[in-house]
């Protein structure tokens, strides 16, 4: 197995750890604008300390940087409504789905924008990636959500900025912009997103006072454990796209990072478990190894 195939699933271990504080942040009632705000700052504050340990020039780049900007501004929403759809939905619905949508997408970008090309194998654990998730969905899960379609179309929101955000991740890494570059890039575009709902949903002049009001201890510590393990999980992606790594099998082999907080929201919240679910969690494995 390459390198970039283990940086892709170091960056699903840690993006799986850092997605079980969505899970809390949505039972404990924080304020999803501010536990995210909390938590960009935080990445920001690494990165520009990375940056400034490994100078790189901000500009010369042409307009790739700016389109990374673009997609740490839509990730930045892509959070905040991770927070919401657990109110709607199980995380052992809404994460499969997601696993589904955005690594299809990412596959469909890879194809026809970077021309990416797989062995038959490959071909299998892609196909086998994507189809688990639809063993956890019955007729019988609509009863057990608070709002089932809600749920489900803030899933295709989510899987679509995230998609789009790699897929502009990877095309200024494949132009030879540096690492730290592009994730300071990401970094401002999320922190700009992050702000812009919160003023959407307070107005300027009660901008503080809502941070203020929303913040407490908890979500200072929750957010922030979150920022650095996601901000682990990034580096990866990026280091797994400069080492050669495919979009299309980098985002599915990070998408099965799904499996932790399934597991963690099935042991510590309680949420439904079955053989059909157990089952598709074994699958995904299996199309890991076949991605290796």
């Amino acid at each position: 197995m390459e390198l970039w195939f283990w940086a892709a699933v170091g960056s699903a271990v840690f993006a799986g750890l850092s997605n079980t504080y969505f899970k809390v942040a949505a039972r404990q009632g924080y304020n999803a604008e501010v536990f995210s705000l909390y938590g960009v700052l935080l990445t920001v504050t690494i990165v520009s300390l990375c940056y400034v340990l490994l100078p790189s020039p901000m500009l010369g780049y042409g307009v790739a940087p700016f389109l990374v900007l673009f997609g740490g501004f839509i990730a930045s929403f892509t959070g905040i409504l991770k927070v919401f759809s657990l109110r709607y939905i199980d995380t052992t619905i809404y994460f499969p789905l997601f696993k589904l949508l955005a690594p299809l997408l990412a596959i469909i970008i890879g194809v026809t924008v970077f021309e990416e090309s797989f062995s038959q194998i490959e071909w299998i654990g892609l196909a086998l990636g994507l189809l688990i998730p639809l063993l956890l969905i019955t007729k019988s899960e609509n009863s057990r959500q608070q709002n089932l379609m809600m749920g489900l179309l803030l899933v295709l929101i989510t899987g679509t900025f995230s998609a789009i955000t790699a897929a502009l991740s990877k095309f200024a890494i494949d132009l030879d912009v540096p690492i730290v570059v592009t994730y300071l890039y990401l970094a401002i575009g999320l922190l700009a997103g992050n702000i812009c709902a919160i003023v959407y949903k307070s107005g300027v002049p009660n901008f503080l006072v809502m941070i203020r009001r929303e913040t407490s201890r908890p979500m200072l510590i929750a957010g922030s454990t979150r920022a650095l393990l996601i901000s682990v999980s990034v580096f990866l992606t990026l280091y797994a796209f400069a080492e050669g790594g495919p979009l299309s099998i980098v985002q599915t082999v990070h998408s099965m990072y799904i499996l932790i907080p399934i597991v963690f929201a099935i042991f510590f919240y309680g949420e439904h478990w079955n053989a059909q679910k157990v089952g598709a969690i074994v699958l995904s494995v299996a199309a890991l190894g076949l991605l290796g």
